[in-house]
């Protein structure tokens, strides 16, 4: 049995923790919360995929997948499941990392022109993201651009199943597709009710083939999700008790699956990012996610990665207005001892500790360190200043002053000694 999931129970310190938490932030708010109809989480839980199409009462299948994935037995014997359920099976892998809209467009017209009646997604984010727009396409006609935005999509599409294989973007329990706008140089996003999944499947057994350089990226966008989700000033009881949860889990299991890739940090991964992809799909990403964007596209960085640099230097900006949220968030990260030494200064101590995770990772934690020439820092500050749906959100204000600033620290870098 795994014990991965919960500190443990003598701890002084987790029990008064648990004894305390702060409603008063949250008191005279209302709070809505959406996530897909069904959600099936554990090992082997991928043999479900069949009844669970039949169930939704599919008989044309289109099975939503990228070219990588289709050279592993895991999709073939997806496909095998459903074509025993006596479902017509139809593949398309032509998905790449980051799609963009004119991957978008391929899939629409691929989805339209099969008369589909059910969409099973399997692979990373980017995949289930374009099952969810082959979804949509079938029902709203036209480009895809034109559904790019909130709450554009005019019509819920077909059935669709998500099976995530990376741990993980959460997108199997979002309503958004992320869209790389290449004329743009920028990322935006289908944003609509309409994209949550009829049935998600969480199967962890789908994630043992990743590799190191994928465990540790898309794990670092779980972290930023389940972080990025506490500051935002959406949050609420609910996301806040998940993030936490999904906290506590990714700090323990992220550098085991990244190091040796076991079956119990496979199984915490997959259970910290979809705690976290629930999370984020109910209380936002901020400026973390704006700082990423700034800059991955431009300069081809992974969406993992661009979000794990960055979210040192979020959370560091953004202390001073979560300071009721800072003993939490150290408690999550197993800050134990710290917490009981009333002289420590648990934000830095908890910036200390993304840092050295990043490190840990052999991920960059500098724009330089990505090809970032200096004289672009002003020009990425000002792109930044446009992802003002994401800045909304984020509990502190950003002034052109201050993204100028933060990304001259980003380029320049955080010293890992300085908040030891």
């Amino acid at each position: 049995m795994t014990q991965i999931l919960y500190p443990k129970k003598e701890n002084k310190i987790v029990r008064e923790f648990m004894d305390t938490i702060n409603l008063s932030t949250f008191i005279g708010r209302s709070y809505s919360f959406h996530f897909p109809k069904k959600i099936i989480f554990g090992v082997g839980s991928s043999e479900s995929v069949g009844l669970e199409a039949k169930a939704l009462g599919g008989s044309r299948v289109l099975l939503v997948t990228d070219k990588n994935l289709m050279q592993i037995d895991s999709i073939k014997e997806i496909e095998g499941i459903l074509l025993r359920e006596g479902l017509n099976v139809e593949v398309f892998s032509d998905v790449e990392s980051e799609p963009s809209i004119e991957v978008a467009d391929k899939i629409a017209e691929f989805a339209r022109n099969g008369a589909y009646d059910l969409i099973v997604g399997v692979g990373g984010g980017s995949v289930l993201d374009m099952a969810k727009i082959a979804s949509i396409a079938i029902k709203n006609p036209g480009p895809m651009r034109k559904y790019v935005g909130v709450n554009l999509v005019e019509r819920p599409g077909v059935p669709k199943i998500l099976m995530p294989t990376t741990a993980g973007t959460g997108s199997e329990v979002t309503n958004v597709a992320v869209i790389t706008l290449s004329d743009e140089e920028t990322k935006s996003a289908v944003i609509s009710p309409y994209m949550f999944g009829d049935v998600a499947i969480v199967d962890p057994e789908l994630t043992y083939t990743m590799p190191p350089r994928i465990t540790a990226s898309t794990g670092l966008d779980a972290l930023s999700h389940a972080l990025e989700a506490l500051m935002a000033v959406n949050a609420n009881p609910l996301t806040d008790a998940l993030a936490l949860q999904s906290i506590r889990i990714i700090v323990k299991c992220l550098p085991k699956a990244y190091k040796n890739g076991d079956t119990e940090s496979r199984f915490g991964m997959s259970l910290g990012s979809l705690m976290a992809g629930i999370a984020f799909a109910n209380s936002w990403v901020c400026l973390g996610h704006a700082l990423a964007y700034s800059f991955s596209v431009t300069y081809k960085v992974p969406h993992g990665v661009s979000c794990g640099l960055s979210l040192p230097y979020a959370f560091k900006f953004n202390m001073s207005a979560i300071q009721h949220k800072i003993q939490d968030i150290a408690e999550a990260m197993g800050l134990f001892k710290e917490i009981e030494n009333k002289e420590k200064n648990l934000g830095n101590l908890i910036l200390s500790k993304l840092l050295n995770l990043l490190s840990d990772l052999n991920v960059p934690m500098r724009l330089k360190d990505i090809g970032v020439p200096e004289n672009d820092i002003d020009k990425i500050a000002n792109k930044l200043l446009t992802f003002t749906r994401l800045i909304q959100r984020n509990p502190r204000n950003v002034s052109e002053r201050e993204a100028h600033n933060l990304i001259m620290e980003m380029w320049s870098g955080l010293t890992i000694d300085e908040y030891a």
